[in-house]
């Protein structure tokens, strides 16, 4: 029994010392990739994959930056790998399931009905394995919230879901509901929502972070400012407050050298994947060089948001407006 128990702490020594010396072999990649690297990263991963095939975090990671890429189906492969391997990890299936829907919003009928299907499995094994993950559930909300019941969506699922987020995390549970009011379209039930948030829990950043946020989406820029900026009080190192501040006062043209600065250093640094993306940073960058009248900074910013997403709507359009 003593050299079963002996085996057994050696087997599960080598078993963490191999898990750590992955992730510290993937330090790189990550930095790449929070720098907005991606095909770099792309490279430096296909590289590793070479010398460790069977190794789940570089599936998974590869899957991360085929998303970034735009290139769906090659990610989704490289997650299916990654769950293959290691099919008790959580995030392995929850961005399965992301990648499925980014596919399906793209695929024909026929096909997205499939992929949204598997969307809707991948974020319920997800949330089965690790239950008290906020960020599955409520991706698993917005699903029931969008879909149609014949594709397992609803507004009872929707609410119970929100419910089961107030449960581990109240301060959550308010950003919950607010996100079913909106999909309602009522806005002051969303706002009031949000607002408790930040009566409930005054020194919680994230509240007054979804807030501002909240408020930017309404085009209440001076309400963004002012509670972007109570966010930014309470933990300033925050990228998401300082996005909202820097691009409430673009709109508000208030303090725009100040706001330039903030969106220099954003999109000079590390952005992870709950921070604004390197294309939503460039675009607004774009917006405020052409306040300044710096016409040719802007399209140079515009250009850059564009690279980052060639889809991107608002930096096409931004670049047809001064061209």
């Amino acid at each position: 029994m003593k050299k079963i128990k002996t085996a057994l702490f050696v087997l599960l020594t080598v078993l963490l010392s191999v898990a750590v010396q992955a992730e510290e072999n993937l330090n790189d990649v990550i930095l790449l990739y929070e720098k907005g690297d991606f095909r770099p990263a792309a490279d430096a991963l296909r590289q590793k994959m070479k010398a460790a095939p069977q190794e789940p975090e570089i599936h998974f990671w590869l899957g991360k930056v085929l998303l970034k890429t735009r290139d769906w189906k090659a990610a989704a492969q490289e997650f299916e790998k990654a769950v293959n391997l290691a099919p008790e990890n959580a995030r392995y299936h929850h961005w399965l399931g992301r990648a499925a829907g980014e596919r399906a919003s793209r695929a024909f009928l026929t096909t997205a009905y499939s992929l949204a299907k598997q969307v809707l499995k991948e974020f319920q094994t997800a949330s089965k394995l690790a239950p008290d993950d906020i960020a599955i559930r409520l991706d698993l909300l917005e699903f029931y919230m969008e879909s149609p019941g014949m594709l397992g969506g609803g507004k009872d699922k929707a609410e119970a879901e929100a419910r089961a987020i107030a449960k581990l995390d109240p301060q959550k549970g308010y950003y919950a509901r607010a996100m079913i009011y909106k999909e309602d379209k009522q806005w002051e039930k969303a706002k009031d929502e949000l607002t408790r948030a930040t009566v409930g829990f005054p020194q919680s950043a994230a509240a007054c972070t979804d807030l501002a946020d909240f408020l930017f989406s309404r085009k209440d820029y001076e309400g963004a400012l002012t509670w972007g900026k109570k966010a930014l009080a309470i933990d300033h190192s925050l990228k998401n407050p300082q996005f909202i501040v820097a691009a409430s006062e673009t709109e508000l043209r208030k303090n725009l050298e100040h706001a330039g600065e903030m969106l220099r250093e954003l999109a000079a640094g590390r952005l992870n994947d709950d921070d604004p993306t390197f294309e939503q940073v460039y675009y607004r960058l774009g917006e405020n060089h052409l306040a300044r009248g710096d016409k040719t900074k802007a399209k140079e910013a515009f250009s850059a948001a564009l690279s980052y997403n060639p889809d991107y709507g608002r930096a096409k359009e931004a670049l047809d407006r001064i061209k």
